[in-house]
Formats: structure tokens, sequence, C-alpha cells
């Protein structure tokens, strides 16, 4: 039966790539950031200072120079001074010693100088990838400080010299110094940043913006343990456990978007520096901030050498790259206890930002919508305005069961805003009544069978859906109460008075051909072998008979089987109407032809996804999946949350 099973698998996936145009290979993954490579030891110093010396590379060499270049600092002599800071920190870390730390730190401090003298006060900021010209003498410099400032954030913790939740420690000339780490701008508490991870801001994704610092991306704690000590440079572990109330949609190492800046003045590392552990008044004082990337707009100031370097991809590629979650195997094993459905916020509840739902489809996960989020992240006033939130399900579940889950973590959810009514905003300030607006204008966005659960959110069932499949009311069933209460959640809903807008991508209301055809069969027996071990159901069909029609009448149908045409029950959601509180717009794909059905993006026909209430249907050549990183699609939903931000918001009698 297993080795069945597995052909079965190996079949559909055969057939569901070509249909759907799944893009499994990923070639744009997350690389390493790029990482100057030390100047040569020999004669480093021969080309700016006279000297028959045989070259050293020791720390009492560098500091013999330091003294020399002390007399009359230029900008060559300090760029030297920085390289030499830079070789020599790199030779401790291969030898894992940690005062590689303290000769990194010395390598921004000259560069900074080298920087300064070369340009008076002229911007040469990289920010993670490369800004200036090839000609610009002083890329070197910026180079050698930007790979001191990754090398120090991506080791740091592993030489027990970097906490990001307090401070940096660095030893100077004569003392140890204590450099507090400013958090500025964040939802997240201080103790939420526990891990840094650098890596080269991603080639073309939307909202890279050249600047000052290092854009990285931050891990909250595991939750699910005591956390471990940092032996390893750069190893990242991932996990994801609940936690209760609002915190329990945040889960364990979620990854979220910062920039460092890092200032260092040379008068940490020479013997004019005061004899305690503070600065003297008025004097360059050393800084480390970690900056929110995402509550600046870019465009303001114009002037690079004032720009914050962003990269709010990173973190959403991080995301879908650690995750241990597979969709494949979550259709086929549905809620196994590990796969089962959640709802997850991709930052702390603000009670100022709209939530943006975000649902995906069949055999998929949250990560599709990766290049919908970068762009809504990329835009300077979405972000400010909008918080992202993912529903994550089993597919090969029935979808009505996934939907309800949906329904009532989204109850819990928006229950955040009153558990936070008495509590000041980290950010954005914002009264009660905005709160209030935002609160109740969520917008909720599914793609494919995504489109589906979210149309469940805002609709008023009545008993339209059981009627469908029943020829008695519920209440006449005979079986186990659990099972019977189960079969009321799933099939009568209520709109959430808290959702102001619904977005179908790629959705099929009338259904997809290919879910009657060999593929659409073959993954309904997939799910069906677990589908039929369901006793409880296998009960209610059998105390019941003669009361069920259709795809319910022997078992409980899978997601496949409701995506038939001749579903009656997908039917009879297709002509329950929306709340009419609700605003509904669709972006449908044209990009092929399918035999009997026209027009369509490959799996969906174009009449199947088309609502004539949308208030904007927008047609985008493109196929099922590959619409989710249309610019196109990207574009029109930019549009349209742009106006959701302009629309007149209704409160709920429920809410007021």
């Amino acid at each position: 039966m297993h080795s069945r099973r597995v052909v079965r698998a190996f079949l559909f996936l055969a057939l569901l790539l070509p249909v759907s145009g799944c893009r499994c290979a990923r070639s744009d993954k997350l690389q390493p950031p790029p990482i100057a490579k030390a100047a040569s030891a020999a004669c480093w110093y021969d080309w700016w200072l006279p000297s028959n010396r045989h070259c050293t590379d020791g720390i009492d060499d560098f500091e013999a120079i330091r003294l020399q270049v002390s007399i009359n600092p230029t900008a060559g002599s300090a760029a030297v001074l920085g390289e030499k800071a830079y070789a020599l920190a790199e030779s401790l870390h291969a030898d894992g010693d940690d005062r590689a730390i303290d000769y990194w730190a010395r390598s921004i401090a000259w560069m900074d100088d080298a920087l300064r003298y070369h340009g008076g006060g002229r911007c040469h900021s990289i920010g993670g990838t490369h800004c200036g010209s090839d000609d610009d003498p002083m890329v070197r410099a910026s180079q050698i400080r930007q790979s001191a400032m990754t090398r120090i954030l991506t080791c740091g913790q592993a030489y027990g010299r970097l906490d990001p939740a307090s401070h940096l420690l660095i030893n100077g000339w004569s003392q140890t110094f204590r450099i507090p780490i400013t958090h500025q701008g964040f939802a997240w508490d201080r103790n939420d940043f526990d891990r840094v991870l650098v890596f080269n801001p991603p080639l073309g994704a939307l909202g890279n913006v050249c600047g000052r610092g290092v854009p990285m991306v931050v891990l909250t704690p595991d939750k699910s343990r005591e956390q471990s000590p940092k032996s390893i440079c750069d190893c990242v572990d991932v996990d994801g456990q609940t936690a209760t109330g609002c915190h329990r949609f945040l889960k364990s190492r979620t990854p979220f978007a910062a920039t460092a800046l890092i200032h260092l003045p040379v008068s940490l590392f020479e013997d004019s520096t005061s004899s305690d552990n503070e600065l003297c008044d008025g004097a360059d004082v050393p800084s480390v901030t970690f900056v929110n990337s995402l509550a600046i707009d870019p465009n303001e100031p114009n002037d690079r050498c004032n720009t914050i370097a962003q990269s709010p991809a990173m973190p959403l590629m991080y995301a879908r790259e650690a995750s241990q979650y597979n969709p494949i195997a979550a259709f086929v094993s549905g809620d196994n206890g590990v796969d089962r459905p959640e709802l997850r916020f991709l930052e702390p509840y603000q009670a100022d930002k709209i939530p943006l739902i975000l649902v995906h489809g069949l055999i998929s996960d949250p990560a599709t919508f990766l290049k919908m989020a970068d762009a809504v992240r990329a835009d300077p006033l979405l972000r400010t305005r909008y918080q992202i939130w993912v529903f994550r399900y089993p597919t090969g579940d029935d979808f009505l069961e996934s939907a309800a889950v949906l329904r009532e973590q989204l109850a819990i959810a928006f229950a955040c805003h009153g558990d936070r009514a008495g509590e000041g905003d980290r950010v954005g300030g914002g009264d009660h009544a905005e709160r209030n607006l935002a609160q109740n204008r969520a917008v909720i966005v599914g793609h494919s069978l995504g489109g589906l659960l979210s149309k469940l959110q805002v609709t008023d069932s009545g008993d339209r859906l059981w009627q469908s499949i029943a020829d008695a009311p519920l209440e006449q069933l005979r079986g186990p109460p659990n099972t019977i209460a189960n079969l009321r959640r799933s099939f009568f809903c209520n709109a959430n008075p808290n959702i102001g807008r619904v977005i179908y991508i790629a959705t099929p209301h009338q259904g997809s051909p290919w879910a009657s055809r060999c593929i659409g069969r073959l993954a309904s027996s997939l799910v069906d072998a677990r589908k039929k071990e369901n006793q409880d159901y296998r009960e209610i069909f059998a105390n019941n008979p003669g009361i069920f029609s259709g795809a319910f009448s022997d078992a409980s149908p899978t997601s496949i089987d409701l995506l038939r045409p001749s579903s009656r029950l997908l039917q009879s959601l297709a002509s329950t109407p929306s709340s009419p509180d609700v605003a509904v717009n669709s972006i449908i794909g044209d990009h092929c032809r399918l035999p009997r059905s026209g027009p369509s993006d490959g799996v969906v026909a174009v009449d199947s996804a088309y609502r004539s209430e949308a208030e904007s249907t927008t047609i985008v050549d493109a196929t099922h999946t590959s619409i989710l990183r249309s610019a196109d699609a990207q574009q029109e939903l930019r549009r349209i949350l742009r106006l959701h931000l302009s629309m007149p918001t209704v409160i709920a009698e429920s809410s007021r």
C-alpha cells in the first residue's frame, strides 16, 4: 500500500509541474555577504613610508606604525592603517582569536578617517552592494569598512563580544568599552534581538536601497528551550514553537529586517582616551544602532550619504529557505500535528497598521507570496500602513475545515486590538480612533484555493452550503457530538466584521477542469487513503443514510473533489454573495487556452476566476503560479492597497 502511494505521488508531481507552471528550482537563494580579501602583508607600508625594515604581521608592528602615522595623519596613511588592521583581524580570525573583533573595529575607525580625509565629507558608503564607481580611489576603503562591519555582526556573538539585545564589547587602547546598542523604530522588544545574520542583498529584489550601514536579518529567540550558547559563527537554528495570547502568532526564530550602523572613532584606539570606561563630554562617541529600515522612507532624503541601506526582501527569503514545511507532504498527510493550519504574524501586532492577510493556494505555502510581500514592503507608504499576516494550512484537507480554523484564529488575532487598547505604541503613535479604523479595514488576499478560503471569511453563509450537501437539517443528524459540532463550524459562517476588502488572485470560483481529469483524480486518491481512516466521519455517513449527496455521500471529500466544476458545494459557494460591506477585487491570469474552457492561466479559466461584484478585474499575462511573481499583478496589488487607504471604513456594530 505504501509503495503504491509513493508511485501515485511521483506520477502526480510529474503531471503537476507542467500544468501549474511551478518553479521548484529556486535560483534566487540568499548568498553570503561579500567579504573583501585582505591585502598581502608583504611590505604593506613601503609605498608611503620609506623603510628597510623586514615586514611583520603582528600587533606590535601595527602599534608602531600607528604611532608614526599619528604625527601627521592623511587619507593615505589612515587607509593603510585600516588595511593593516583588517589584515591582522582576518589572521586572528583564522586562528579563532577573539581579538579579531578589536582589529575589525580598528579597521572601521581608520577607514572612516580615510574616507573623511579624502572626500572632505563626501559619501563613500556601501550598503551591502557595490554603490561606488570602480574608478573611485576610496572604493577599497569602503569595501574594507563594510567587510569589517559584516565580520563583527556575523561573528561577534560566536566570540562572546556581541549581544544584539544589549551591547558590543571592544578592547580599546587601555580598557574595554561596552558600547550600548540602540534599537531604533522597531515594534519588537529589545529582547527579541537574539541573532543577527548578514547576506548579500538579493540581486534585483524590490526595495534594495544603497546607503549607509549593513542590511541584515534578525532572528527572535527560540521559545521551545533555554537559549543555547552560540559556538559556531554563522550557525542558524530554526524552530517553530507557539506561545500564548497575541504572541502565539509570532513563531520562534521569526526573521525581520534591520540595518546596522557602526561608528567607532579612532580615539578609542589611541592613548588620548579617558582613563575610565566613559568618553569625555564632547568627544566623538562610539555608537552601534540597529535601525528599522522599513520605518524609513528611502526617498527622503535623496542624499546617499544620509540614506540608510535597505533590503526588505532578505528576511522574507530567509524565512522561505529556513522553513521545514513541505507543502506536498502536508497535502498528502494533512493536519498531522506538525503541518496544522496556523496564522502567523511577520511582526508584532501594531494597532495602527492594517492587517494584510495572505492565504496561499493548493499544494503550496506562504512562501509563494514572497514577491508580493516584497512589493508591499518595498513601497514606502504601504509598509508603514500595513502589517502582513500569513495563513498556512495543509491543502489536501477539506478547505471548509481550514477556513473554519482561519476564522477562529482571526477572531483571536483581531482581539489583540482590545488587549493593547491601553498600551502606548512603540512605533507610529496613533490615537485610539486611528487604531480602531485600522483594525476594521483588514485586507485578505487569496491565491487559487486560498481565494475560496478567503471568501469564507467575508460571507454570511446561512444554510446554503449545508443544503448543497445534505437533504436534512444539521440538527437531525445522528452521530458523535464533536463531529456534528465540526460540521457546524465548517458549513455555517458569518462575515468577519474586521475585514473590509478581499482580493482574489487566480481563484477557481467555478472550479478547475484539471480537478476532474487524471491529475485531479490522482491527487484526490493520494488523500483518500488518509480521509477514509477518519472513523468519526464514517460513523456519521453510516448513521445517516440517504441524507448526504454528491461527494459527501460516503466520505469527507478532499479539496480536489471540491474544486471540480460539478461540485454542488462549490457552485453554492460561488452563488453566495460576499458581505455588502466588503470591497472585492480580482486579478486573473490569461496565458493560454484550455480545451472547452477558453482563456486561462493553465489551471483556472478566466470565466471561473471572474466575479461580477468585483469593483475591479485585472487580467495579466501569467500562469497560475507565476501570477504571484508578475510585475503587473504586483503593481495592481499596490494600487488596490493604496486605494484601500482612502476608503471610508465601516465599523461593525459588534466592535463598537
